[in-house]
């Protein structure tokens, strides 16, 4: 992504203004410290016997005065072209460091900007689209005189109207983990119940198809949240039941591995397009492509709520998959 360029040079100003102003206060101090060691390193002026002091002329004791006189302002023209070469070396290090660091800074900024415009864009299309089949049917039952009708829109309606609680649910559960994220309370989970609650919930969805969700009961302790750990899990499967055969099996398995735990979903249903594995976890993303004649309805959420559970402990989450053979999504949490 390309950060603007007036913003950059504005916030590099200000760094550079912040450096030059550090650097020109201890510039400073130093040059006033330097000089008054030189000052208190000067000799006294010498005072010699008057039957040799007029021997010399001028005076001997004139002559190294002005001896030392000469090395302290050598000094001194040293001491500040040293300074100036240090001022102007920080100012074009920190110039090129404010640069750098004024892109870093901005490139958050400016990717969550973004992400909130393709997130509304995202959201409107997706609230239009159910809303205007509901307008649609509605006005046509409106014209019509058959009860039979009128149940049948209604009835499509009510179906409507779930997926729109559905999206609506999904929103404000993304948007309470962008928001307390910081929040998640980091404790010793037992997989296992995390496992069995997950397995609990969807298996009567599994039974619909003629799946068997087949569950690794590894012990194993994690550092997270019990219930978005649950969550995280309930998403997997729920994409893993959709999107596979009826009469398939579902894999669940738990590792440990080193300091961290990894939790594997395996199904052997339709599988991702390679071109569509980047996107999944983009928020509205849905392979339509590699997903056509699934049955599953869904606004592409659930992976990226997933992957945001992750992010938030701490983890990682990555997807394996070939269109036609299956996907496997692997977790790595760190262990207790």
């Amino acid at each position: 992504m390309t950060v603007a360029k007036r913003p950059v040079w504005r916030l590099t100003a200000w760094y550079v203004v912040i450096i030059m102003v550090i650097s020109i206060i201890f510039s400073t101090i130093i040059y006033q410290l330097t000089l008054t060691q030189l000052r208190h390193s000067l000799p006294a002026r010498t005072h010699f016997d008057t039957d040799v002091a007029p021997l010399f002329d001028p005076p001997l004791d004139s002559r190294v005065a002005s001896y030392f006189e000469q090395q302290y302002e050598a000094a001194v023209n040293s001491l500040r072209l040293r300074l100036l070469l240090l001022n102007i070396g920080v100012l074009a290090s920190g110039s090129v460091a404010s640069y750098y660091l004024a892109k870093r800074t901005l490139r958050p900024i400016e990717q969550s900007l973004e992400d909130q415009r393709h997130f509304t864009a995202d959201a409107s299309h997706e609230l239009r689209t159910p809303l205007a089949a509901m307008k649609s049917e509605i006005e046509v039952a409106l014209k019509g005189k058959a009860a039979d009708e009128h149940r049948r829109v209604l009835s499509s309606n009510l179906e409507e109207i779930q997926k729109l609680e559905r999206l609506a649910n999904s929103l404000l559960n993304l948007a309470r983990h962008d928001v307390n994220g910081s929040a998640v309370k980091m404790v010793p989970v037992e997989l296992a119940v995390v496992v069995n609650e997950a397995v609990d919930r969807l298996s009567p969805m599994a039974k619909q198809k003629h799946q068997k969700i087949i569950a690794d009961q590894t012990e194993a302790r994690v550092f997270g949240d019990q219930l978005k750990l649950t969550e995280l899990l309930v998403i997997l499967l729920d994409n893993a039941i959709k999107y596979s055969h009826d009469n398939g099996a579902i894999t669940l398995k738990v590792a440990t591995s080193g300091k961290h735990v990894n939790i594997k979903v395996v199904d052997q249903g339709i599988g991702i397009a390679e071109a569509d594995v980047p996107h999944i976890f983009n928020r509205f993303y849905r392979a339509d492509v590699s997903r056509t004649g699934s049955g599953a309805d869904g606004y592409g959420l659930g992976l990226a709520i997933a992957k945001r559970i992750v992010e938030l402990h701490r983890g990682s989450i990555q997807v394996d998959s070939k269109q036609g053979t299956g996907t496997t999504i692997s977790v790595s949490l760190p262990k207790a």
